[in-house]
């Protein structure tokens, strides 16, 4: 609902503003030409302002891992943990995604391989969250044969 109604204000807003170009083209044709400029970094840098801004205001959640186990007989990687609403509205779908990545000790390495990771499994839970409450989740990610040390980093979108 936020979005629809945040992305048609930058829909109006851009119509609002070639609207003007139109008029002042032959009066003003230096203005007019800048708000041509403003017009179309409005329509193509505002939508991920706007994305960024729900994210962490009206869409807000954060996503703890409580524990992470290696079986040791079946192949399987198992993620537990929490999600909990801190936005402005109830949530009655999540999404949380594990990524795995390879671990090392030099940080700038980590972060280089956060861009790969050598498994990545997303799960939805559909229950609601009311706000300021949370829900737990269990990750299970089957055929996880890797030997060395891992980190595993966890992300929540809810709508």
């Amino acid at each position: 609902m936020y979005d629809y109604a945040a992305f048609g204000w930058l829909l109006f807003l851009f119509i609002i503003i070639m609207t003007l170009v139109i008029l002042l083209s032959r009066k003003k044709p230096k203005l007019a030409i800048f708000l041509v400029f403003v017009s179309l970094l409005l329509i193509f840098v505002a939508p991920f302002g706007v994305k960024y801004f729900l994210d962490q205001s009206v869409r807000k959640v954060e996503v703890i891992t409580d524990k992470v186990t290696k079986l040791n007989f079946a192949s399987s990687l198992i993620v537990t943990g929490h999600i909990q609403n801190e936005g402005k509205m109830t949530y009655n779908k999540c999404k949380i995604t594990a990524n795995v990545t390879k671990y090392d000790k030099l940080e700038y390495k980590n972060t280089l391989n956060s861009l790969k990771p050598i498994i990545s499994k997303s799960i939805d839970i559909n229950e609601s969250i009311e706000q300021n409450q949370e829900a737990t989740f269990k990750i299970v990610i089957e055929d996880f044969k890797y030997k060395g040390d891992y980190n595993v980093t966890l992300s929540g979108v809810c709508y």
